[in-house]
């Protein structure tokens, strides 16, 4: 049936085809699913699981009770380590929050992941146009986050649209979010392309002390912290809104804009003898944070926007037990030189 094919040529000619090729969409694909299977053993150690029982009211105003007596009698029953109780959205004093409009299959998992590492008490919001409400009832998991209260979609103010990143800064610097978040004090900013680290020493409500951080940037791109990953004090942000105007010089972009002016008041509180003003974190502190430009070998979360080995490496050490210090720290470092090397022959 093989008439003349040489299958001894196919097989030169196979070994022949430059395996780097396959190089990246394998490493992606084994860390992100080495990065999701992480997460979600993380979760369930915590006695925090990704589905919770459906009430018998569907409503999802009725969702928002504090914790599914189903899912409490589950654990009892089990035995297992009981769930904290699932944030109020109208009582909690923070939440995260994710802006997006797009469709995209990756969304719905990187939402998942956030709120399974988060846990309960962190209420996440998603802020979305109208026309792009269906693309969030797609998924049977986040379908029960909604019920539960765990996550709730939100329509962006009529009229708002991102064609582009200043007019992304435009809204972020504009009162209307901030207001609408109220009465949560602690605002998680994540965007599609960041993410947190399961294994992480540190959480993110470790970092609930500052008024604003997030990954610092190197100072040939500015200054301050990106915005990608960040928390920020909304109380915080409103003071700024209240003296300052964005649109009165739209520069630079507006994590970088929101810092300076978060500096100019702890200056100004400084001056004036206030102790305890304005609490920003060294550069030091923030890239324990989250990296971008400047690396951390045990960050608590990452932003993709950096380039690409150096967002592999951060990946890869999130996958790596930050508890265990010293076989970590090796560990973490040969992932570094690995994959530094592959990259740099590539």
């Amino acid at each position: 049936m093989l008439g003349n094919y040489n299958i001894s040529t196919a097989k030169e000619n196979f070994l022949k085809a430059k395996p780097r090729k396959l190089l990246f969409p394998v490493i992606y694909l084994t860390i992100f699913i080495l990065f999701v299977r992480t997460a979600i053993e993380h979760s369930r150690n915590d006695g925090n699981v990704w589905s919770v029982s459906f009430g018998a009211d569907n409503s999802t105003h009725a969702a928002h009770n504090d914790v599914s007596s189903s899912s409490s009698s589950s654990s009892e029953d089990l035995g297992a380590k009981p769930q904290p109780p699932i944030a109020n959205i109208t009582t909690s004093n923070k939440v995260a929050v994710i802006i997006e409009t797009r469709r995209s299959g990756n969304i719905i998992p990187l939402i998942l992941h956030f709120s399974a590492v988060l846990g309960p008490t962190w209420p996440l919001i998603i802020y979305t146009s109208a026309e792009n409400f269906g693309s969030f009832s797609t998924s049977a998991a986040l379908l029960r986050h909604q019920h539960s209260g765990r996550v709730i979609v939100r329509s962006l103010a009529p009229g708002t649209w991102f064609y582009n990143w200043d007019s992304v800064s435009a809204f972020l610097t504009t009162r209307w979010l901030w207001e609408d978040l109220a009465p949560a004090e602690h605002i998680l900013l994540f965007q599609s392309d960041s993410m947190l680290c399961a294994n992480a020493a540190r959480s993110v409500d470790d970092f609930m002390e500052y008024d604003l951080i997030g990954a610092p940037i190197e100072s040939k791109f500015g200054q301050g912290y990106n915005g990608g990953l960040s928390m920020r004090s909304r109380k915080t942000i409103l003071r700024v809104l209240d003296e300052w105007k964005y649109s009165d010089n739209p520069h630079p972009a507006e994590d970088q804009w929101f810092y300076a002016r978060f500096k100019d008041l702890q200056d100004r509180e400084f001056e004036e003898g206030i102790e305890d003003g304005i609490n920003l974190p060294s550069m030091e502190i923030a890239r324990t944070f989250a990296v971008e430009t400047i690396d951390h070998p045990h960050p608590l979360g990452t932003d993709s926007s950096f380039p690409i080995s150096l967002f592999v490496v951060s990946i890869s050490i999130c996958l790596l037990d930050a508890r265990t210090s010293i076989e970590t720290d090796t560990r973490a470092k040969q992932v570094s030189i690995n994959l530094r090397d592959t990259f740099s022959n590539t």
